[in-house]
């Protein structure tokens, strides 16, 4: 009984340290600590599909096989920064051009990332042990970035070498498929479609400006199909989105 006892009251102390240091979410879009920051050279990062580590979600490889899901994903963010005289950036297939020359540290990068992620989702008390408060208590992927990857002793070094090999750029903006499912119920066919865009310091790996969202797209009419990922698409990137990212003017309808 007193054995029980103890444990009841252990268990009771580790929640209250648990509840005295959980954070709130971070906040969406800029960083308060990087509101008078434009970056120099922002270099894009190839797109990654990792699954969402503070969420249940999944990747359907069908749907990834093609290529399409992630040149969309290019081509949608690089519309948004069309005309922008504001930031300068470096495409997606310059970064790669310039990547040839290390290709280990792509994967390198993705495997960071995703091992963190699995780390975190692992489940496993002994495990979990390693991670902090407030990398456990996560919220989003922003959350995840700033209590959990970022700690890691190789995650800085691998943005450090990134700057190195790609025209010294100051910043990177890695975009993350977080989520792609298709599913049906009552008779309704539904897609899913999750993303994180992180802009990031190279020298630091201070998270600078970020998104993370999530968007559900269900068939109309009682059609027996999937609906189109660029329907998806042009929930997720809108104009309020991209709010202020550095350097970037806001595309309205009189300025195109």
């Amino acid at each position: 009984m007193k054995i029980q006892k103890f444990f009841w009251r252990f268990g009771v102390l580790l929640g209250s340290l648990s509840a005295c240091t959980t954070t709130q979410p971070l906040r969406q879009g800029i960083q308060p600590d990087a509101i008078a920051l434009n970056p120099a050279r922002i270099a894009a990062f190839p797109p990654l599909t990792i699954p969402h580590p503070s969420e249940k979600g999944s990747l359907d490889p069908a749907s990834l096989l093609s290529g399409e899901v992630t040149d969309s994903v290019e081509s949608r963010i690089l519309a948004a920064f069309r005309n922008q005289p504001g930031v300068n950036g470096i495409a997606f297939q310059s970064v790669r051009i310039s990547l040839r020359a290390n290709p280990k540290l792509s994967s390198d990068i993705d495997g960071e990332i995703r091992s963190m992620g699995q780390l975190a989702n692992s489940g496993s008390a002994r495990e979990t042990l390693l991670l902090s408060p407030e990398c456990r208590s996560r919220k989003n992927f922003l959350d995840f970035y700033k209590h959990c990857l970022l700690k890691s002793q190789r995650w800085v070094p691998l943005l450090n070498q990134f700057s190195l090999a790609v025209q010294n750029s100051d910043s990177v903006l890695i975009p993350v498929i977080t989520s792609l499912e298709k599913y049906t119920g009552k008779g309704v066919y539904s897609l899913r479609v999750g993303i994180s865009l992180l802009l990031l310091d190279t020298n630091s790996g201070r998270l600078l400006w970020g998104r993370d969202t999530a968007v559900q797209i269900d068939s109309a009419g009682g059609a027996k199909q999937f609906p189109e990922l660029k329907a998806a698409f042009d929930k997720i990137f809108n104009e309020e989105f991209w709010a202020e990212f550095p350097g970037r003017r806001s595309k309205t309808k009189s300025s195109g």
